[in-house]
């Protein structure tokens, strides 16, 4: 009798246990959101700009680094913990970074550098660097490809509207890595990826939720969907420094978008 109450009360528990355990690495994602827009704010404030995201020339992304100056070199802070390990910011887990990957990278810095992310490497954030229009320059987002157009803290028109850092995959295929540090709510586009492995579309693994931070340094949970759909106007002029939800496309697909991804 006495040890079917505990089975009981063990099943009872587990659910409760489970999702605690995910509450606590959402607050986790959003924890590590606020530093970085800490120092998103501190870098605008230095240099009047938002940093570029990607370096085309060196074939590295240049975000991170540039924000990890402000943030005493602490990289953990660059991953979402509810996101597979093998997206972080680690040589010693994630092996598709410049040093495991075999790949000589030299950084800003000049000198080699084995954390260097690529245009193959997972990661579980994405920076919006060219916002809802990603075909030509300059960039609607933050900060597009070095030498495509500085943007200027005066352009955000709105910077607690404006999106800046995003959840995206981090259960893509290797072989399907494709510029996975970006944040592209564009679904399927020519440029990336199929709908099934866009790994630059935000992310719904926080119960269907996905954790965005904003220029002014906020964080906000919404529902994946809400943000990419291309019909929600409000969310479309939060993808642009303009704050002008008609730029764009009119419409993407959003198949397969139902699924929990992580």
């Amino acid at each position: 009798m006495v040890i079917a109450i505990i089975a009981i009360l063990a099943a009872m528990l587990l659910p409760a246990l489970s999702k605690a355990k995910t509450k606590a690495k959402q607050t986790g994602c959003i924890n590590n959101m606020h530093q970085i827009g800490l120092a998103l704010v501190m870098y605008t404030s230095d240099f009047t700009q938002y940093p570029s995201c990607y370096d085309p020339g060196k074939g590295i992304y240049v975000w991170q680094p540039r924000l990890l100056a402000l943030m005493g070199k602490n990289r953990n802070s660059f991953s979402c913990p509810a996101a597979r390990q093998q997206s972080w910011w680690d040589t010693n887990v994630n092996f598709t970074l410049a040093g495991p990957a075999g790949q000589l990278k030299i950084g800003e810095d000049g000198k080699q550098d084995n954390y260097a992310i690529l245009t193959t490497t997972l990661f579980s954030l994405g920076y919006n660097d060219w916002g809802l229009q990603n075909a030509s320059p300059p960039p609607l987002g933050l900060g597009a490809d070095v030498g495509s157009g500085v943007v200027k803290d005066t352009t955000v028109r709105r910077p607690a509207d404006m999106i800046a850092v995003g959840d995206v995959r981090s259960d893509t295929p290797p072989g399907s890595i494709n510029f996975n540090a970006n944040l592209d709510p564009v679904i399927g586009d020519a440029a990336d990826n199929t709908v099934t492995t866009h790994d630059q579309c935000p992310c719904n693994r926080h119960n269907f939720h996905v954790d965005l931070l904003f220029a002014d340094g906020h964080v906000e949970s919404p529902l994946r969907n809400m943000v990419i759909n291309p019909n929600d106007r409000t969310w479309r002029a939060r993808w642009n420094n303009d704050n002008d939800p008609s730029h764009g496309p009119a419409s993407w697909s959003m198949a397969n978008t139902s699924a929990l991804e992580q």
